[in-house]
């Protein structure tokens, strides 16, 4: 049975189920309580919200946490207290080159402790060559009427050499009836 005498201490809680472990409240125990997971008994202060494992961290104070895969190329990443412990495969290192831009396809390198650029130069300006926009409406109905107008002027041409060949055979005709005439009279 517990001493009802006993002196009382404060104990912080944070969740365990997630990374950045936020304060979830304080409970009273008697001094020399064991602490169990999820429970310290450093107090938060000035707003200090996510416990790192020692000490409670503001949310300016979160860090992110590039997380690679067991070849090292980057899968994800998270939000955890500055100070927290990485887990396996996980550096505070971010997947940025010499200039400082973003990688395509980073790998991580565990010797030199830095991130890799896995693609080619010709990869990349594959992958940021525009796209080509699909077609509107409006592009699809142009399209047409351009096949039509192409048709009707294909008829058209042909229309103009029958008619040619028409005026050509019936000035034949016109010229033998004359000179059929002419003998004839």
């Amino acid at each position: 049975m517990a001493d009802e005498n006993a002196k009382q201490v404060f104990v912080y809680t944070y969740d365990t189920t997630d990374r950045l472990h936020p304060f979830t409240g304080v409970i009273s125990v008697a001094e020399g309580t064991a602490l169990t997971d999820g429970q310290t008994d450093a107090a938060p202060d000035d707003n200090n919200q996510f416990f790192n494992g020692t000490k409670w961290v503001g949310s300016d104070q979160l860090v992110t946490a590039y997380h690679y895969d067991a070849n090292g190329y980057w899968d994800g990443s998270v939000l955890i207290p500055e100070g927290a412990p990485l887990e396996a495969n996980e550096t505070t290192v971010a997947p940025l080159d010499k200039d400082g831009r973003g990688m395509y396809k980073p790998k991580f390198d565990t010797a030199q402790n830095v991130w890799v650029e896995t693609l080619t130069q010709e990869e990349i300006d594959a992958l940021n060559k525009p796209a080509t926009p699909e077609p509107d409406a409006q592009d699809q109905l142009n399209k047409q009427l351009m096949v039509r107008i192409a048709g009707l002027q294909t008829n058209v041409a042909t229309q103009s050499k029958l008619n040619a060949n028409l005026i050509k055979e019936l000035t034949e005709i016109k010229k033998k009836l004359a000179a059929d005439t002419t003998t004839n009279a």
